[in-house]
């Protein structure tokens, strides 16, 4: 009588722990919500306020233009165009704003282009571009990307436009997302060191 009644025992076990499992699973899944998505957080300063998209306005009168001629006679692959010179504010005139110095390298002779590096610096910090032009050393209309900074530009992202009006005379406007406040302790004259006065813009 005892080994029939095993059986027996077993199976009620069995179903008795079928439906425990299932009383538990049951409400755990009915419990279940959908996951939600984390608000996006807005970028903030160094001390907690919102950073901040500045538009600058300015104008480049290039006091340096060299032509390097490298590697082969004549325009090559590899020659530079070294520039440098002030930045002039559009709103109030002969009121110097900063200045910019860099670079392009040619590398594409039928478009006269080439990879160009600049820094522009300016009362709050500096800011670094870097894009392709093409008509180089009087590049076309063009839209180059901002790399970073420093100083109130120290997280500087964007795009410059630049538009050549004269060999000499550039118009750049800096869409600048993320300008951080600016710090007091921070704070120098950019203007402080002598620009080269006779500009040069020689051909080759």
């Amino acid at each position: 009588m005892n080994i029939a009644g095993r059986p027996f025992i077993f199976l009620a076990v069995a179903v008795l722990g079928c439906s425990a499992g299932l009383a538990l699973i049951g409400p755990a899944s009915a419990d279940v919500a959908p996951r939600k998505t984390a608000p996006t957080v807005a970028p903030h300063t160094d001390d907690g306020s919102p950073a901040k998209s500045r538009t600058i306005r300015v104008e480049a009168q290039l006091q340096v233009g060299e032509e390097i001629d490298l590697g082969a006679t004549g325009r090559s692959v590899g020659d530079q165009f070294v520039f440098s010179g002030k930045l002039m504010s559009t709103e109030t005139e002969g009121h110097s704003v900063g200045r910019i110095g860099g670079f392009c390298v040619i590398d594409d002779l039928e478009r006269n282009a080439g990879q160009c590096v600049s820094t522009a610096v300016l009362a709050g910090g500096q800011i670094t571009i870097q894009g392709e032009q093409a008509g180089i050393p009087a590049p076309s209309p063009v839209v180059n990307a901002i790399t970073g900074g420093t100083g109130e530009f120290r997280n500087a992202r964007g795009q410059v436009v630049q538009r050549v009006l004269t060999p000499a005379t550039w118009r750049l406007t800096f869409e600048v997302s993320d300008v951080q406040s600016h710090q007091m302790g921070d704070a120098r004259d950019p203007f402080e060191a002598p620009m080269p006065m006779p500009p040069s813009f020689p051909g080759k």
